[in-house]
Formats: structure tokens, C-alpha cells, sequence
């Protein structure tokens, strides 16, 4: 029997699928584990926070991402969930942790879909987060935006369809892929997707992953015609509203 596609998930199945342990992922940012640190630091170097930002983190689950823009960048951040677990425990751990961030750093439960934002809003930013969604949400997602902003800028970061790690994991060979993981994809239906829904892609590049014994391999042949793109590990994606189009 064929593995389901990613739009054959109802809501209910999409919920009940393991998406991250919350607990565990902010307890290794707090700890600096190497996968955390390299991850949060590249993305605060990519989306560079300044004091007066507002940014938007669609699927905030344990909620380390919006505390460390916060924390380093003092600007404000407001994390979206569909998981009411994830944004108890996200709250929970920021007030342990960082309790003088609350009033700038929120964690709320939404549907990302149909939500009205606030217009305040500078940087939208998805980390890990169109791996866990199928495209009919996705969709539905980047259109709604793009309705309520004329200007805004979207960051996309995500693991890549194409690198051999996720193909062995798609194949199960090897490796196991996480349950909620429904469409992983290519760095072409990406673009494709973004450019369906009314954005303009601003930027489109690649990070190798954090582990050191892979990043040398990743190095040595991410840049080369054909094969490349087994070797490229994540997608790091900046887009903007295109004024020209209608979504």
C-alpha cells in the first residue's frame, strides 16, 4: 500500500501527526547543542533583526526561534501554532527562562490560513515549517498573506527534497523520516509555489548541515553542475509580495 500524499492528510490527521518534541528542542537551545546553535545563529544572521522589527513565525512549536530574535535582536516577535500543547510549553519556557521577554515575545494559537495579522508586522519567517504542512495549506497560507501585506519580506527555511539524506529517509534506507515530515520539497517546487501564490523570490540559496563530519562532503560538492544538488542540505529562501500579480 502506497505511503499518502501529502494533501490526502485530513486537519485531524495532520494534527495527531508527531511534529516535535517542545521540551526537548528548546532544552537543547538552552543547553547550545550544535544543531540548535548553528541553526539559530544562521537565522539570526539571515533575517538580521533590528530593534524596531515585528516578526512572524508561522509554526512556532517550542518557540526557541522567536525567543532568541527577541533576546539578541530586542525586537518583537509573535509565534503562531495550530498545536495548543506547543504554545503552552513555548510560553511556559520562555517565562522559566527569559521572563522579561513577555512583552515582547508572544506565542498564540491560530490558524495561519485565515488569521487576520497585525499590519505592524515587518519579516514573516518559516523555519522548519513547509516540511510539516500539505500544499493545500501552504497555499492557503502564503495567499493569505499576500493579501493583507503589500510589502513584506518572507524567509523560507526547510530541508531539501533533493539532498541524499532525504531521499534515503523518503525510501526508508537507512534513515527513518520523521512522521511529520508530509513535503519535504525541491528548491524548483518552491519556487514554483511561491510564484503560484503572488510572491517574487528576492533570494534562493543553500546551508550544508551542522554536523561536522557531513559539512566537508557538503562543501566539496553542493557547488557542482548536476550532482550539486544531492549535496545541499537546507533551502534558505527570501520573497517578497509581487505588486504585479493577483492571488
Amino acid at each position: 500500500m502506497n505511503a499518502p500524499g501529502p494533501d490526502d492528510y485530513t486537519d485531524e490527521e495532520l494534527h495527531a501527526l508527531f511534529h516535535n518534541n517542545h521540551e526537548a528542542a528548546f532544552a537543547a537551545y538552552i543547553s547550545g547543542s550544535r544543531h540548535s546553535s548553528d541553526k539559530q545563529a544562521f537565522l539570526f544572521d539571515w533575517m538580521a533583526p533590528a530593534p524596531d522589527d515585528f516578526i512572524l513565525e508561522c509554526g512556532s512549536s517550542s518557540g526557541k526561534t522567536c525567543v532568541d530574535l527577541s533576546r539578541r535582536g530586542n525586537c518583537r516577535t509573535l509565534g503562531v501554532d495550530f498545536d495548543a500543547e506547543a504554545v503552552r510549553i513555548s510560553s511556559a519556557m520562555r517565562d522559566r527562562y527569559f521572563p522579561g521577554l513577555k512583552e515582547r515575545c508572544q506565542f498564540v494559537l491560530g490558524d495561519l490560513t485565515t488569521m487576520r495579522f497585525d499590519p505592524g508586522l515587518t519579516k514573516i519567517l518559516m523555519p522548519d515549517f513547509t516540511e510539516h504542512i500539505p500544499d493545500r495549506v501552504l497555499l492557503a497560507i502564503l495567499r493569505n498573506i499576500r493579501r493583507q501585506f503589500d510589502d513584506i519580506e518572507l524567509f523560507i527555511y526547510t530541508p531539501a527534497r533533493s539532498h541524499v539524506f532525504e531521499i534515503l529517509k523518503h525510501h526508508n534506507i537507512l534513515l527513518k523520516n520523521p512522521s511529520g515530515h508530509i513535503n519535504v520539497k525541491t528548491m524548483a517546487q518552491l519556487l514554483d509555489v511561491l510564484r503560484e501564490t503572488g510572491w517574487v523570490v528576492t533570494s534562493a540559496g543553500w546551508r550544508c548541515s551542522s554536523m561536522w563530519y557531513v559539512k566537508p562532503i557538503e562543501l566539496a560538492f553542493g557547488y557542482l553542475p548536476i550532482v550539486g544538488k544531492y549535496f545541499q542540505r537546507r533551502l534558505a529562501i527570501k520573497a517578497r509580495p509581487d505588486k504585479a500579480a493577483t492571488s
